[in-house]
């Protein structure tokens, strides 16, 4: 066994400030699968940088760009016109812009716009943009300003300037609250979901910033945690299978331990076609609830071929009834009950592995050896 600093190591585990890592409920754009995808994020954007669009929420998104404009850039004007937004706008030697907002006269005509501003939409690629083709393509008689909207900060040239998703996000969801009333109810979840997908996709370098710095800080404890953890993954399955074996006490035959849904066959001395199959992937498994299940096996030809007439016997039962014994949830997700007459799942209610042979033991008696007359007989 490795050489564990037990006191630090469970201090460590109890008492540090992990760091988060969140589990994000699925939004539109993950359900649809475009939530990597440029495009449809720049043509949602478009939608409500639009102040005629039907979303009701007119200047909304201008308002808070320009917000986060003039804090980085002081000096921009109100934004007190129409807006518009003009996706994928043609550059000098056919490159393309993927937004172009401003309060010119229409969506395509900007020349005569006030306020001009270029935006470069980038989820997961790395700038490999001509910045200066896409600056110098635009002439305005205005304010004019480039802008990349990216998941974390890059260098870009002077004239353009690096706001993140989320602070774009941050900054609409400020403006919103007054507002809201004003959305119209159609397009106000399509709003929220956009907003949500832009802080959710946002958040992955943030939280992993935020593990990086924690890992550097506990190297040691984690160095302690990472074997502690290898350690269990070559001794677990084994070392619990025995256990369970050795819990089923000297009226049962251990077999093979299997590591794959880790599990174990224990078969009674007095018959040969039925195994109990207990189950204890969660046992091992660190994202799961411990638990362990206890299964019938048919495993010879014979008792295959009376399985379901068997089965219906067992289900039926009033002491399988009594006790719950009937089709387990354990391992249903692989389809694999139909391989099985009866089961049922047990919560695993201790720490050590003498609480696991105890409660092995406890639900054997209760549960189990009261029901073996009943398929001891027929198999």
């Amino acid at each position: 066994m490795p050489d564990f600093n037990k006191n630090q190591l469970a201090e460590f585990l109890h008492g540090a400030r992990w760091p988060v890592q969140s589990d994000p409920e699925p939004n539109f754009f993950s359900i649809a699968g475009i939530s990597s995808r440029e495009v449809p994020l720049s043509n949602t954007y478009a939608f409500f940088f639009r102040s005629a669009a039907p979303h009701g929420l007119g200047n909304l998104f201008a308002t808070a760009l320009r917000n986060i404009l003039t804090l980085k850039k002081p000096g921009w004007p109100e934004l007190d016109a129409a807006v518009h937004a003009a996706c994928e706008y043609p550059m000098r030697h056919g490159q393309r812009l993927d937004l172009l907002i401003h309060d010119g006269p229409s969506e395509r005509s900007p020349q005569s716009a006030s306020f001009q501003i270029l935006v470069e939409n980038k989820i997961n690629h790395w700038l490999a943009n001509d910045f200066d083709n896409y600056w110098s393509s635009i002439e305005a008689k205005g304010y004019k300003a480039g802008v990349v909207l990216g998941r974390k900060a890059e260098i870009v040239p002077p004239e353009w300037t690096y706001i993140t998703h989320l602070e774009l996000a941050r900054a609409v969801e400020y403006g919103l609250g007054p507002k809201i009333q004003q959305a119209n109810p159609r397009y106000l979840p399509v709003l929220l979901h956009f907003l949500e997908h832009l802080k959710q996709m946002s958040q992955d370098p943030i939280e992993f910033a935020q593990a990086f710095a924690f890992a550097q800080r506990h190297r040691r404890e984690l160095a302690q945690a990472k074997r502690l953890l290898t350690y269990m993954d070559t001794k677990a399955v084994q070392m619990i299978g025995q256990n369970i074996i050795a819990a089923f006490g000297d009226d049962y035959v251990g077999g093979a331990i299997l590591p794959d849904y880790p599990r174990v066959h224990i078969r009674p001395r007095s018959t040969a076609g039925i195994d109990y199959l207990v189950w204890f992937g969660h046992m091992v498994d660190p994202a799961e609830s411990p638990s362990f299940s206890v299964t019938l096996f048919p495993t010879t030809p014979a008792v295959r071929q009376q399985k379901k007439q068997l089965q219906q016997l067992l289900i039926l039962h009033p002491l399988a009834q009594q006790a719950g014994i009937g089709q387990p949830g354990w391992f249903s997700h692989v389809g694999w009950f139909n391989e099985m007459l009866v089961g049922k799942d047990y919560p695993f209610n201790g720490t050590t592995l003498d609480d696991l042979a105890a409660q092995v033991r406890e639900v054997l008696n209760t549960d189990w050896a009261p029901l073996e007359p009943v398929w001891l007989g027929g198999s």
